[in-house]
């Protein structure tokens, strides 16, 4: 469990005892940890298990209660974060801290605009900007604005914008966690880049993959405390996953079904200009069928038709064999429909609100019979959810901003089970979220599916598409390429297909 001597070498980071309290609440407890030049240091844990809260001590957005702090040799103490970016600590925020309305070079370099005299030099700055962009991701436009860019191309961007300060210490908190695969490569190659030029850099991911590809040495992080720290050559991933969860993780994934009924939803020749074309699928009863593909390809705008989110051009939707055209979400509802969305904080939750009310907010009908809210019924349906999907919270009452990521994922799964839906489409169910509730959120998912209703998975991660799903679709700009099943499939078929190619044997 000791890591390796690295007598010969100083850190570039040390971190003494380190403790954090938000309200009565502990959330560090003497931790201690060491950065070194030229190494990648992956702190995992369960969400809630302190680990973004203590690189955010070292960034400088917040102070600890107690515990010390040393960079290249010296005491160090960041009142706020230009002090730690001063210094040369930057940090790749999971939450971004883009200016949707300027453009790409712009949010790339704030704070460091090329100058000719007092004004700003444009030129000089998007010709920086696009060094940059040709090394790490030619296929962003310095002079886009960052609004028009989706969710992959905006964490380039963040990262991009914290490598522009140079900085010896660089902290990734879940980095690639909405990247697609090819993506998420740039990302890993950057970080073998940097490590190369002798950077210290702090990896926080939940891909346990991308975790012993990239790190030397790994710390885990439960309930605030380490709970060991290892050389990556020298751990196993079940060893990692003990010390996480504290317990044994014997099956990440749920059996697949052993067998499914009849069609119960159909898509025919499903057309949206510029979105997607001539899409065909079908979904039957007990199955989980997953959707992969690049970013771009068309997945999300898929069901945003499918669930009337957004209109469609051509074909045809059934449901159990009625053709149904969804003027609005709520017709989709009503059909017993549901979707959770793939960004749950910008486009499923309401952050200032409580948990209870998260839950309930999409199934008003049911809580108040005659037009009046049943309280007795609001707190029997909340109860009942909390219990069945093990979400954990202090009281129904607190904002769901304060619950990790995975228990604000099973309050949006929540939500929608109450509505009764026959068909349920999860949108990255499991993104950003930690390798237990990763766990408790499949088997949820087959569960749904056991009882004889469908389930559409949408997901970035390949391993979790074949884990979980009977079949996967594969989509590329926009056209269905082929079908992987879920038992024989590889990752190989699922690139395959997901880059233009097709003819994969299933």
């Amino acid at each position: 469990m000791n890591p390796k001597d690295r007598s010969t070498d100083s850190p570039l980071l040390e971190l003494h005892g380190i403790c954090k309290r938000f309200a009565e609440v502990p959330v560090l407890q003497d931790v201690d940890l060491e950065v070194y030049p030229g190494e990648v240091h992956a702190l995992i844990g369960e969400n809630g298990a302190g680990k973004s809260t203590l690189m955010r001590i070292v960034a400088g957005i917040h102070a600890p209660d107690r515990g010390a702090i040393n960079f290249c040799g010296r005491a160090f103490s960041a009142r706020n974060p230009a002090d730690a970016l001063r210094v040369g600590i930057a940090m790749a925020h999971q939450e971004m801290s883009l200016a949707p309305d300027l453009t790409v070079a712009e949010n790339i370099l704030a704070g460091l605009e090329p100058c000719r005299g007092w004004f700003i030099d444009w030129k000089e700055l998007r010709r920086r900007a696009g060094q940059m962009l040709e090394e790490f991701c030619p296929s962003i436009d310095a002079a886009a604005r960052v609004g028009s860019l989706g969710l992959g191309h905006l964490q380039v961007v963040e990262i991009l914008k914290t490598l522009a300060w140079q900085p010896k210490v660089i902290i990734f908190d879940e980095p690639t966690s909405s990247l697609d695969v090819q993506e998420a490569e740039l990302v890993l190659e950057t970080i073998r880049r940097l490590k190369a030029k002798s950077a210290g850099i702090v990896f926080i991911s939940h891909r346990m993959d991308e975790v012993f590809r990239v790190s030397d040495r790994i710390t885990v992080l439960r309930d605030g405390r380490v709970a060991g720290t290892w050389n990556r050559e020298a751990v196993s991933q079940t060893e990692i996953l003990r010390a996480m969860v504290g317990r044994e993780l014997k099956q990440m994934y749920p059996a697949k079904a052993e067998r499914v009924g009849d069609v119960l939803l159909s898509v025919r020749r499903l057309t949206r200009r510029d979105q997607f074309h001539d899409i065909s699928f079908e979904l039957r009863h007990g199955e989980i069928l997953g959707f992969c593909g690049l970013v771009g390809a068309g997945r999300t705008a898929l069901m945003r038709a499918i669930f009337g989110a957004d209109d469609f051009d051509a074909g045809e939707v059934a449901l159990e064999g009625k053709p149904q055209r969804f003027r609005s979400i709520q017709e989709a509802i009503e059909a017993r429909i549901a979707y959770v969305p793939e960004d749950r904080k910008q486009q499923g939750l309401f952050l200032d609100q409580s948990v209870a009310d998260n839950m309930l907010c999409g199934n008003l009908k049911r809580c108040s019979p005659g037009g009046i809210i049943n309280k007795r019924i609001c707190e029997a349906l909340t109860a009942q959810y909390r219990q069945e999907l093990r979400i954990i919270a202090a009281s129904l009452q607190q904002e769901i901003r304060t619950l990790s990521g995975g228990n604000q994922q099973k309050v949006l799964l929540a939500r929608w089970l109450a509505t009764a839906p026959k068909v349920l489409i999860v949108d990255e169910p499991t993104r950003g979220v930690d390798i237990g509730a990763k766990a408790e959120i499949h088997r949820l998912l087959r569960q749904f599916a056991q009882a004889g209703k469908g389930v559409i998975v949408v997901s970035s991660e390949m391993p979790e598409l074949l884990g979980l799903c009977d079949r996967i679709l594969v989509l590329h700009e926009g056209s269905l390429t082929g079908e992987v099943d879920g038992r024989t499939g590889t990752e190989r078929d699922l690139i395959y297909l997901a880059t233009g190619f097709s003819g994969v044997n299933n």
